[in-house]
Order: C-alpha cells, then sequence, then structure tokens
C-alpha cells in the first residue's frame, strides 16, 4: 500500500512538472501566427528555384538546348553555310531602291504600257500611259499619252527617228538633196548630193529654177510655199549661213515658220550667177523643235 501511495505522489509530481513546461511554450493561436501561409511559402520557393536556375545557366541552356534541336552543343561544322557572294550589300540595297524610287517619281503615273501596230491615235487611254509600236511606223517606236481624248494631239513620240528628203525641190542641180531628220522633237535639215557632199543650184533663169520675190536677182526657192513637209515644220522662221567649199561666206539660207508659209529659200549676197551653176554649196547646221505630229508621209 504504501508502495502504491509513493507511485501516486510520482505521477503528480511529473503532472506537475510537465504543466510548468506547458506554460513556457508557444501558445496554440501564437504557433499560426508565426507559421508562413501556403501563398507565402509558395512565393518564396519560386523565387528561391529562379535565383538558383540563374546562378547555375540552367534558363540559358535550356533555351540553346531548345533552339538546337537537343543537342546544347554545337560546333561551327554543324552551323548551315550559305553562299553570300551572290548577295548585296546594305550600300547596294539601299542605292537600288534609290533608284526604283527616283524612276518611279520620274516616269509619273505610267502604271499602264500598251503595245500594237501603227499609231496609236485611235486608243483613248489614261494620261501617261506609255504605248510601244512593234513596227516602229515611220522610225516612232515609243508614246506617251500627254493629252484627253484621242488624236494626233492626243500622243506624242517618246522615241523616235526618221528621215524624209522631199521630191518637190526647185532650182537644184540633179541629185542634190536636202534632208529632214526628226528625233522626237527635234528636227535637223541638212543639204547635200554632190561630190564631197555638196549641194547646187542651176544658174539664174534656167529652166526650174524659180526665183523668190522678195529679191528676184539674189533669192531663190528650194522648197516654194507650203513646201516643208508637215511633221518637220518649225513655228518661228530660221536662219543660217551659206559658204562655198572654201568657207567663203555666199549668202544665207532662210527657213520659213509657221507665219511665213513654211518655204526653204537661199539669199545669196550678191546676184545669182545667169551664166554658170553653182555647184560647191556648204551650210551651217541648223536644228530646232518642232510641234507637228509625227510624220505621216516619209515617202
Amino acid at each position: 500500500m504504501d508502495k502504491l501511495k509513493e507511485a501516486i505522489k510520482l505521477i503528480g509530481r511529473d503532472i506537475g512538472n510537465i504543466e510548468d513546461q506547458q506554460a513556457s511554450l508557444l501558445s496554440q493561436s501564437k504557433a499560426y501566427e508565426l507559421f508562413p501561409t501556403y501563398s507565402t511559402l509558395q512565393a518564396q520557393m519560386t523565387s528561391n528555384i529562379k535565383e538558383k536556375h540563374l546562378e547555375l545557366g540552367l534558363d540559358a541552356l535550356i533555351d540553346t538546348k531548345l533552339q538546337n534541336g537537343g543537342d546544347p552543343f554545337v560546333t561551327k561544322s554543324k552551323l548551315p553555310t550559305m553562299d553570300t557572294s551572290q548577295l548585296v550589300s546594305k550600300n547596294e540595297f539601299e542605292e537600288l531602291k534609290r533608284k526604283i524610287s527616283a524612276n518611279n517619281a520620274g516616269s509619273g503615273n505610267t502604271s499602264t504600257e500598251l503595245k500594237g501596230q501603227g499609231f496609236p491615235y485611235a486608243l483613248n487611254a489614261d494620261i501617261g500611259t506609255i504605248y510601244t509600236d512593234t513596227t516602229a511606223k515611220n522610225g516612232a517606236v515609243k508614246w506617251i499619252k500627254k493629252g484627253p481624248g484621242t488624236g494626233s494631239g492626243a500622243w506624242s513620240v517618246l522615241f523616235g527617228d526618221v528621215k524624209f528628203k522631199p521630191k518637190n525641190l526647185s532650182s537644184t542641180l540633179p541629185n542634190a538633196y536636202v534632208e529632214f531628220r526628226r528625233i522626237n522633237s527635234t528636227v535637223e535639215i541638212s543639204f547635200g548630193g554632190l561630190s564631197w557632199g555638196w549641194f547646187g543650184i542651176k544658174r539664174r533663169g534656167a529652166p526650174g529654177y524659180v526665183a523668190q520675190g522678195s529679191d528676184r536677182d539674189r533669192n531663190v526657192f528650194i522648197l516654194s510655199n507650203g513646201g516643208v513637209p508637215v511633221g518637220f515644220r518649225s513655228f518661228n522662221s530660221r536662219l543660217g549661213i551659206m559658204t562655198n567649199d572654201k568657207g567663203q561666206r555666199l549668202g544665207t539660207f532662210y527657213l520659213g515658220g509657221a507665219g511665213d508659209y513654211n518655204h526653204l529659200r537661199l539669199q545669196f549676197d550678191d546676184p545669182v550667177p545667169t551664166d554658170r551653176d553653182i555647184g560647191d554649196l556648204r551650210f551651217t547646221t541648223m536644228s530646232y523643235t518642232t510641234d507637228d505630229p509625227w510624220p505621216e508621209n516619209t515617202q
């Protein structure tokens, strides 16, 4: 019985010690306050993982592995190769763009280009349309629409080259000729046909000699009034110098414009001889711009 009492005392003492120890520990509510929440713990773990990835270089290693088809180690021999000899440099590319821009700006609204045979006078295309004559009729190859509607006034030749020697000459020696050459809208007159490129006229009063009325002794028609062919006419009258083969001045040659009957005459400083022909004439260059439509009759 005494032993039982002693055991009960010991148990009571132990229970007292436990209660004293519990009093010194955290309460349940305080423990919950100090323990991190789930969201806080998750954020902390994510931050730690990210920092450790950067520290170990795992992200860069994974990216490289994905880019290289799963092989994290790419040697130079495995890199794709290409021939760059045919590639333009940046400067060459910029120059090409500049030229294209300049061409577009210079050509205007010429998005349409037509092709056909013969003159385009019947075509009612947009202004700025380019037309190519595949037959190059009378030397005119490329045209541009310059005005509304149709007809010769609506089209202008961009590139053309035609020559014409009129057959209705007056006062000239056999084989002498006058040639009109038109390139686009510019006309040039040349004389020739005789030895060494000379030009010549008959003596005054000979058959076929046609004096010009303003000075019948000195002036002589080569092409009478209206004789300058359509397509080669000048709006204004023109004057050039006439010499002999030695370059000595003999007079002038005169091209009448629209206001002076479109004729061609020679004007000698002295009266034209009646006893001999003149066969060694030379002339300075005469060129001018014409507003005529492109010549249709060049035969």
